[in-house]
């Protein structure tokens, strides 16, 4: 029942059916309660997040955090840009793939999966992480990664992720 508050944005069972939200289903569930936390708290920046979370309890969220970390994944169906897939490839092996893994399949408490993630919500994500990074709890390496990167480069890194089923 909690879970279905979150269908209107993040789809059925944390499948987003649109680009703008992030799909969830699988995800490593502390990492999701951390996340959620970070949005009642106001610590992590958000459009809506950090309202809706404000009615949520500890008890509640944890029991959200479950509900999605035992979903399975789903990557978004979606066409790409296979023309930037390459330079996305060499990016992840020169800036990122050290600590997302597995071409951004691996996750854990700290690292989501952004592999088969929707690329407009992937590439919104590095322009805040990159220009905004206060508004987003991130470690020190995320910050040092997107330094010097592109637009160019976030959209292509972007479509790599999508790309990694």
């Amino acid at each position: 029942m909690l879970a279905g508050n979150c269908n209107g944005c993040h789809g059925l069972n944390g499948v987003s059916a649109g680009p703008a939200s992030p799909s969830f289903a699988g995800f490593d569930r502390q990492f999701l309660i951390r996340v959620l936390q970070e949005f009642r708290s106001g610590e992590r920046a958000s459009t809506i997040m950090d309202r809706i979370m404000t009615g949520y309890t500890d008890r509640q969220i944890r029991q959200l955090a479950s509900h999605y970390a035992e979903q399975a994944w789903q990557s978004a169906a979606l066409p790409l840009d296979t023309a930037v897939l390459a330079q996305g490839e060499r990016l992840h092996e020169d800036a990122c793939a050290e600590c997302h893994e597995e071409r951004g399949r691996f996750q854990d408490r700290d690292i989501p999966r952004i592999a088969g993630q929707w690329p407009d919500y992937l590439v919104f994500q590095l322009l805040t992480y990159r220009d905004l990074p206060e508004s987003i709890p991130q470690p020190s390496k995320m910050r040092e990664a997107l330094v010097g990167l592109s637009d160019a480069d976030l959209y292509a890194l972007g479509q790599f992720y999508a790309s990694q089923r």
